[in-house]
């Protein structure tokens, strides 16, 4: 079991391991918008301020997209691409 604190509203919920971020953020109506939903437009962009090794590893499609956008530093995730790996995460829209 994963906790998931939106930093932005000051709210946490419990989330299953494996659950992807995306559903997380949009079943609590947090405010992160979302395009393409497929790892490429970078709308979905993210700070993870803790518990980075509590989410999933980067997809090959983050790997692409988060250099180009300059933001390859290690905090920085897109939602649409994230699982939740158990543990407690904080995360902030960027």
């Amino acid at each position: 079991m994963a906790i998931v604190y939106f930093k932005n509203r000051n709210e946490k919920v419990e989330a299953d391991d494996g659950e992807n971020l995306k559903k997380i953020i949009r079943d609590n109506s947090w405010d992160v918008p979302f395009g393409c939903e497929d790892g490429i437009c970078g709308t979905c962009l993210i700070r993870v301020v803790k518990g980075f090794e509590n989410i999933s590893e980067l997809s090959e499609k983050e790997k692409m997209t988060l250099p180009a956008m300059g933001l390859d530093d290690g905090i920085h995730r897109l939602a649409c691409q994230c699982q939740v790996m158990g543990g407690e995460i904080e995360i902030e829209a960027s």
